[in-house]
């Protein structure tokens, strides 16, 4: 979503900027809630997927809605959930694709060593979609990265950004991971 989407969605939201600003966390928050009950794993990401949505279409949709901005969005949010759920059954996990097991070298006294099998456990320890996208997301480099994380973000149906945004909240659970497998050291499992 560009700067210009955003604000159209806060405008959207409320004339009152503080006011629209307290609308969309306020939304947000009731998507995130909405998504996790109903089983979703990357609720935030979904939440910002409906925002996504609701701003692109706000150059169609225009001055012509009548009604609370909070129930279009939450319109989307079912109609998001939906495409999720057929996503998820077209989708096989990592581990039945390619007999996939998180890496779990012997630990040495080499904190190198110990990081690197934290990380296996950590890495094992993510939901199947998690694993292949951070997997994935780091497979290449140079050009090759940059194009295949396009792909990716087009396979995902997602933005760049977003794309983005989810591996960031992927990156700081395994990061928390390890530190607290680190700790528990030397008898990490």
């Amino acid at each position: 979503m560009t700067q210009d989407e955003f604000d159209r969605l806060l405008a959207w939201l409320d004339e009152d900027p503080e006011e629209a600003g307290r609308k969309y966390e306020d939304i947000r928050q009731s998507l995130v809630k909405l998504f996790t009950w109903r089983g979703c794993l990357d609720a935030e990401g979904l939440a910002d997927e409906v925002f996504d949505r609701a701003a692109a279409r706000l150059s169609t949709l225009g001055s012509d809605y009548v009604g609370d901005p909070a129930h279009y969005c939450y319109g989307i949010a079912k109609n998001l959930f939906h495409e999720c759920r057929r996503n998820m059954k077209a989708q096989a996990s990592l581990d039945e694709v390619a007999g996939l097991t998180a890496p779990t070298p012997e630990v040495t006294e080499d904190d190198s060593d110990l990081e690197h099998e934290c990380l296996g456990l950590c890495v094992g320890k993510l939901d199947a979609g998690s694993r292949e996208l951070i997997l994935a997301y780091y497979a290449l480099e140079g050009r090759d990265k940059i194009e295949a994380r396009k792909a990716l973000a087009q396979r995902f149906g997602i933005s760049i950004n977003n794309l983005r945004v989810r591996l960031y909240r992927i990156r700081a659970g395994l990061e928390k991971c390890i530190r607290e497998c680190a700790e528990k050291a030397p008898g990490v499992k």
